[in-house]
């Protein structure tokens, strides 16, 4: 389902926004700490901090529903990942691994666009909850005249 490029981008150091919505259709976003593509290519797991998503993870239990957008700093690279969460589960050894690899790919990231290392790397959060999602759409969101559009389902 996840179009190999899309693959590919998720590999680098992307910076990883989630974004949900409470019953009111309140919106709310946060920051994840690494993401991963499952296998079967229909499925993603973001790592989240519990210290600083808590009303996201109140969203994801109440309904489900999960925005994921991804964006490579250094060329503004953009996808958009929406679905239905499968799993929230504890963060394993294997996943805080990942996590570390990935900031890691995020600070050269940062900087490449000229973010000072020190600001990066003092930038650090653990993860505490890795939340598997269907992916159900993905798109192109890198800003130009194809944004918005539907490059899977």
């Amino acid at each position: 389902m996840i179009p190999d490029s899309i693959v590919q981008l998720l590999q680098t150091g992307v910076s990883v926004m989630v974004g949900t919505r409470d019953a009111s259709l309140m919106p709310e976003c946060t920051r994840a700490w690494g993401i991963h593509v499952g296998t079967d290519r229909g499925t993603v797991t973001v790592l989240l901090a519990e210290s600083i998503a808590g009303k996201t993870l109140d969203n994801l239990r109440e309904n489900g529903m999960i925005a994921v957008t991804c964006t490579r700093p250094t060329d503004h690279i953009t996808c958009q990942l929406k679905g239905k969460v499968r799993s929230m589960k504890s963060v394993n050894s294997a996943q805080q691994k990942m996590s570390r690899q990935w900031h890691h790919e995020f600070v050269a990231e940062l900087k490449a666009i000229g973010v000072p290392s020190a600001l990066g790397e003092a930038w650090i959060v653990e993860p505490t909850v890795a939340v598997e999602m269907a992916v159900t759409d993905v798109f192109d969101q890198t800003p130009g005249p194809g944004a918005g559009k539907r490059i899977a389902r």
